[in-house]
């Protein structure tokens, strides 16, 4: 690992972090929009961490895959296009989701089918590649757990 995808995996390690306390606080008293019970909890909270790990696997994935298409290995250029339609998407549902839109189930159904198309594209490489296997494994979970919404 160079100190580039260091510094960027710290940094999306540290946001992650912040996310998944706000995500669990128990003792969060603000009334807001993701809340749904007195808990402080999400009522999306599983899928939204699916989603976060998913989107963090992919956006490793993708710069791998760069790195490696820049050496000339061409075999992962729909490995590449895949992770960033994944990215997207959980990016998406991630800001619908964590706001309670009535559009959160739509984009769920879209994930689903981004996450698994990410999977089959990323299994072809897991066997040689740590980072397409962590991303093909997290989009098959996420995929599992957006159906689920």
């Amino acid at each position: 690992m160079n100190r580039k995808q260091f510094v960027t995996n710290s940094a999306a390690i540290i946001a992650t972090a912040g996310l998944v306390n706000h995500l669990f606080a128990d003792d969060h008293k603000h009334d807001m929009p993701m809340t749904t019970s007195t808990t402080g909890k999400s009522k999306y909270a599983k899928v939204l961490m699916s989603a976060i790990h998913c989107k963090l696997a992919a956006e490793i994935c993708l710069g791998h895959c760069i790195t490696e298409l820049a050496k000339g290995d061409k075999s992962l250029g729909d490995c590449a296009k895949s992770t960033r339609e994944t990215i997207a998407a959980c990016e998406a549902f991630i800001s619908l989701a964590s706001n309670n839109s009535p559009f959160t189930k739509k984009m769920a159904s879209l994930c689903v089918e981004i996450c698994e198309a990410c999977a089959k594209d990323c299994k072809k490489h897991a066997e040689h590649h740590a980072v397409c296997k962590e991303c093909y494994e997290s989009c098959t979970t996420c995929a599992k757990e957006m159906a689920k919404v």
